[in-house]
């Protein structure tokens, strides 16, 4: 009975850490972004477009990155999925960035925001296109976060809305299933 008891409060014990490290691991902060004027862009930068792989990647943003930044922006997606261009002069580059997120039949409007570090500091910009709501039912359609790895790098994760990716894979929000 002893030895049962002991191994309970062991495995009890064992679950706890491990929820603890779990939610210590999802607290992991993303650097803010908020809307900005394109005419802050300024100086030679490096864009990098993610997305607009097929007729209906919906999922497509780029990114402007003054050059000389002490960060390096890594996108988490195979390499396939983006392309960076660098030595692009500001004027050129946002120009880039808006014909390219502006590709999709259902494209709206861009916006652009501004990527700050800790400290307050802009490191970047995103421009993301802006949807028609009667589409996806939403006009933002991505989830973008971009966590810092150590004091020089930027991982960069893009995902689709979850709602938004329910409905391109067939799901339906009626209550009938669809029906």
């Amino acid at each position: 009975m002893k030895l049962t008891c002991r191994f309970s409060i062991i495995l009890a014990s064992c679950v706890l850490f491990f929820l603890l490290c779990s939610a210590c691991a999802l607290t992991q902060y993303s650097l803010r972004t908020q809307l900005a004027e394109k005419t802050g862009i300024k100086g030679t930068c490096t864009v990098i477009l993610y997305g607009a792989n097929h007729y209906n990647d919906i999922a497509t943003v780029a990114l402007i990155i003054p050059e000389g930044s002490r960060y390096v922006f890594d996108i988490f997606a195979p390499e396939f999925n983006y392309r960076t261009i660098k030595g692009v002069q500001a004027e050129d580059a946002v120009r880039m960035a808006e014909n390219f997120v502006s590709w999709h039949s259902d494209f709206s409007r861009s916006q652009t925001s501004s990527i700050s570090d800790a400290g307050g500091a802009t490191i970047g910009y995103e421009v993301r296109p802006l949807y028609r709501q009667t589409t996806f039912g939403m006009q933002d359609v991505m989830d973008i976060y971009y966590f810092p790895e150590g004091n020089k790098k930027v991982s960069v994760h893009v995902r689709l809305n979850n709602d938004v990716e329910r409905k391109l894979m067939g799901g339906s929000d009626d209550r009938d299933g669809g029906k």
